[in-house]
């Protein structure tokens, strides 16, 4: 490959990955308008325009705005390869999934189906707009045409209300989590099996596993341990604070002798509290608390049967005090936190969208 070639390639390989930083920021700021992201602990409920269109136009906009810049600038040359910028997206798209170990949260046809039509739709716009020599900035002596960017901003908020519901991302969701418990329990079943024996504490101990395997991947740990970046920081797939960088094994292993000692500590709360204390001995976030135990769900019910009978009987406890009046705002609180309903995040976000109408 010619040496200019391969400074072209470089720069659009480079423009698409900033590009790809830009539109995942925009999708962790639009969650509450309708974004649907890669989660595991979510059902989505996606906003059809929002999601539709930051899937598919983000190239198309960025190779216009970088040609209207370079052609305003007078180094219109800048903007002939500029569709290559397209391609690496959706390249880097398809790569950043199995890299960090998401392929099976992922609707791939969806995928796929969204991948095409953004290309094709960058395709349209760098042979009609980007090609001819003409500046792309707004006319004001064609402002008459803006009654059909109002027509289209209409119809995107029409759009943008019609809520669709991804019928398999439950299924997704427990493929994703059985292959992460199968491979916990290949890896690390004999260390946990010879260092605890409650069959509860057992299934915290893989909810914590999978949960912290998918906030951090094998990459991500590779690097962690390849630059530590300070001493004290929280390494391994246990994510154990430690002063050298920890293998998974050894993170397993002190992981464990924190959930174990915990867990003892609090031999004296009912079981559904004990858990929650559990847990939260190990991470203080009320968030982290509730994905676990969406987890110890998944497991039990979906993954591993043998934890069922163990698993259901946390509520023996609970119910038989639910028969009270619940006077008492902090069980209802406890109690409403290991609900099965929706999450107040996912709450806040129905309300929002219903004063929104």
């Amino acid at each position: 490959m010619p040496f200019a070639n391969l400074v072209i390639h470089t720069s659009c390989f480079a423009l698409a990955v900033l590009l790809f930083l830009l539109v995942n920021w925009i999708g962790r700021h639009a969650v509450s308008f309708g974004y649907s992201s890669t989660t595991l602990f979510e059902d989505p409920e996606e906003s059809f325009a929002l999601n539709f269109l930051l899937r598919t136009l983000p190239p198309a906009v960025f190779i216009i705005i970088l040609s209207a810049g370079a052609v305003a600038s007078g180094n219109d040359e800048l903007r002939l390869q500029s569709y290559w910028i397209a391609v690496y997206y959706y390249i880097i798209r398809a790569g950043y999934f199995p890299i960090f170990g998401l392929q099976r949260l992922i609707s791939w046809r969806r995928f796929v189906l969204h991948s095409t039509i953004g290309i094709l739709a960058a395709a349209a716009a760098f042979k009609y707009l980007v090609l001819p020599k003409k500046s792309l900035l707004p006319d004001l002596e064609t402002a008459g045409n803006e009654l059909w960017l109002a027509m289209l901003v209409f119809l995107y908020a029409v759009g943008n209300n019609v809520v669709i519901s991804d019928s398999r991302s439950a299924t997704r969701r427990n493929s994703y989590v059985r292959q992460s418990y199968n491979t916990a329990h290949a890896r690390f079943g004999a260390i946990i099996d010879e260092k605890i024996k409650d069959d509860l504490l057992k299934l915290i101990v893989y909810a914590v596993i999978v949960f912290e395997n998918y906030c951090r991947p094998p990459v991500v740990r590779a690097l962690e341990r390849a630059w530590p970046m300070n001493s004290g920081r929280t390494t391994g797939i246990m994510q154990v604070a430690s002063p050298n960088p920890l293998s998974d094994e050894d993170s397993i292993r002190k992981g464990l002798e924190i959930l174990s000692e915990s867990w003892n500590n609090h031999m004296h709360e009912e079981t559904w509290e004990r858990i929650r204390s559990v847990v939260a001995d190990y991470n203080k976030d009320d968030e982290y608390v509730y994905k676990v135990d969406q987890i110890m769900e998944i497991i039990a019910n979906r993954v591993e049967l043998d934890f069922l009978p163990t698993f259901e009987d946390r509520w023996r406890q609970v119910s038989e005090r639910s028969e009270k009046p619940a006077t008492n705002r902090n069980l209802r609180v406890k109690l409403a936190r290991f609900s099965n309903g929706p999450s107040p995040r996912r709450l806040s976000m129905r309300t929002r969208r219903k004063r929104q109408l």
